[in-house]
């Protein structure tokens, strides 16, 4: 069952606080923003409570630990708590330290500790490098923390996690993009959305290595692994290495990996996987593999179109001791007949102007295996700023192709393989990625000699 937590903090003041060193007794950051300037460390059992809509920016390639206490976020859907570097305009999918902060880690806290939980929180912009994590490897009850794993969270022992309602995107890490689950650790990870992250080796989105997380209809798309050989064997979703996750009302789908077997999840166990939509995969009770036709992002990428088939697919009673009252967008979580897969409710576009109708539809690529140019075409609904650039798989620019106002109606604009200063790039996959005011839509592109 979820605990029961201390009311939330008043929303935050239009104030600015900064943050740096040991944290030994309990601690409210309450400021529209804080800025982290050191590594945190959070001990001698203190509680860290964060308030509704502050924004924490990380001034350099620091991170926050949870060493003896806990870590209490208390966002929502209207007022998130954002984690994220000072200069994210820096970020990208490469192992440099620039544009990027060190994630948060639970190591190894006491089980008698108070519970952490990071409710309506947005990570972005963390990475795990190898090399230069926050375990110094001290000897300790319980494990270290694996070297390079977890791109925002790393959770490791018998430390206590929930993670609800969050978003976990554009983070990095050798090992698990977004989340790394080892040596015993149980977190709770329950109505939470995880997409465009990159792991270098294994697991675009979670690495579980001898851990035991609880995903509960979380949605975890678009995630993917840059790994250089085919025969790196990984999934672009989820790995599992001496692990058992348990998944409940789940939406996996559309991760990449370029191992020569397209996992989205290594070595699944049907027997823990209830009632999810899992691609190339559908088994367990109430499993399926099919499309689940997301529509164009209203809240965030993920959100169910009138015709998915993870509509009314879950089971409540299943997830109900772990699911809280509202979805991602804080919408009911039971709207229609049964409670839907991922980590939006469904509710049909009805306002005038609604965001639905009028975001980029769709990204298309022709021909695709290319040689030597393919087409790229989509369709506006409504005029807007549009920028369609060519990247690599390690998140690097190639070249922008659009970066202009476009009229509603349908578009195109060819790549012929050439990058930003004129040269001819090599062989192998790249993504076309076009965004508006409105979302993301990318497309993978094979471009063969």
């Amino acid at each position: 069952m979820r605990e029961v937590s201390p009311a939330a903090p008043p929303p935050a003041r239009a104030t600015a606080l900064t943050a740096a060193g040991d944290i030994a007794q309990d601690t409210l950051w309450d400021a529209a923003s804080v800025l982290v300037t050191a590594d945190v460390t959070i001990r001698d059992g203190a509680v860290l409570t964060v308030a509704p809509g502050v924004t924490v920016r990380f001034a350099g390639y620091f991170g926050l630990v949870v060493r003896d206490g806990a870590l209490q976020a208390h966002g929502t859907p209207q007022q998130p708590v954002v984690w994220t570097a000072a200069d994210p305009g820096a970020f990208d999918a490469s192992q440099d330290t620039v544009g990027c902060w060190n994630g948060i880690t639970f190591l190894n806290v006491p089980a008698a500790n108070p519970a952490s939980f990071l409710r309506g929180c947005i990570l972005e912009h963390a990475k795990a490098v190898p090399g230069l994590g926050l375990d110094d490897g001290a000897p300790r009850a319980g494990g270290q923390c694996l070297d390079g794993a977890g791109g925002a969270l790393r959770v490791v022992g018998h430390s206590r996690l929930e993670v609800s309602g969050c978003v976990l995107r554009h983070n990095c890490a050798d090992r698990g993009g977004a989340l790394a689950v080892h040596y015993g650790a149980a977190p709770l990870i329950v109505g939470t959305l995880m997409h465009d992250n990159v792991a270098w080796s294994r697991a675009g989105a979670v690495f579980a290595g001898h851990g035991y997380p609880r995903l509960v209809h979380d949605t975890v798309i678009d995630n993917r692994v840059i790994n250089p050989e085919i025969f790196d064997r990984t999934a672009g979703g989820i790995d599992h290495f001496h692990a058992r996750p348990r998944y409940v009302g789940c939406v996996i789908y559309g991760n990449e990996t370029n191992h020569h077997d397209r996992f989205q999840i290594l070595e699944p166990r049907a027997v823990h996987i209830r009632y999810c939509d899992v691609q190339d995969y559908g088994e367990g009770l109430g499993g399926m593999d099919l499309d689940p036709l997301f529509r164009p992002a209203v809240h965030g990428p993920g959100d169910l179109g009138t015709g998915s088939p993870c509509r009314d697919a879950g089971d409540f009673a299943t997830a109900s001791p772990w699911l809280p009252q509202t979805d991602l967008a804080g919408r009911p979580r039971l709207l229609g007949a049964q409670v839907d897969l991922g980590c939006y409710e469904f509710m049909a576009a009805t306002a005038v102007g609604d965001p639905v109708a009028s975001s980029a539809r769709h990204l298309f690529a022709a021909p695709n295996p290319a040689n030597p140019s393919t087409t790229l075409r989509w369709r506006l609904d409504r005029a807007g700023h549009i920028r369609l650039t060519i990247q690599d798989l390690a998140g690097r620019l190639v070249r922008i192709l659009v970066d202009e106002e476009r009229d509603a109606g349908e578009h195109a604009a060819r790549w012929d393989g050439i990058d930003a200063e004129g040269r001819r790039v090599a062989a192998g996959s790249y993504v076309a990625k076009i965004v508006d005011r409105d979302g993301t839509k990318s497309v993978k592109i094979l471009l063969v000699p």
